[in-house]
């Protein structure tokens, strides 16, 4: 009597379905990556616009022309400076900024990103 040994591993169905899932993720992924590189981009303006008013006496405004400077050297079309919410309390100044970015991915599906940023000095 011969006992045939069950095989092991992927099946084409199988290796069809893990690697749909792979492409799914990766194509998800390479959408998104920019989108959270400009994020990090637009936090790292706002902190150093901030870290740029030396003067205690400096206007908003001071603080919206760097950021602003800033973005377009960072190419950082997302957000302006005229959407930038600053606060004074005292010696601390806040900036913060929320938007959203839509991202088409296939047909009518899309993926919403939400945003915010804060930096204080």
């Amino acid at each position: 009597m011969v006992h045939k040994s069950r095989q092991r591993g992927l099946s084409i169905i199988g290796f069809i379905f893990v690697a749909a899932v792979l492409v799914t993720v990766a194509m998800v992924g390479f959408r998104v990556m920019p989108a959270v590189i400009e994020y990090y981009s637009i936090q790292r303006a706002l902190t150093e616009s901030l870290q740029d008013i030396r003067d205690p006496g400096s206007s908003i405004a001071d603080v919206r022309k760097s950021f602003d400077r800033r973005a377009s050297a960072g190419y950082i079309e997302s957000v302006r400076g005229s959407d930038v919410e600053i606060t004074r309390d005292r010696n601390q100044i806040t900036a913060r900024v929320e938007w959203t970015r839509r991202l088409h991915l296939v047909a009518n599906a899309s993926l919403l990103l939400e945003f915010e940023a804060s930096a204080s000095r």
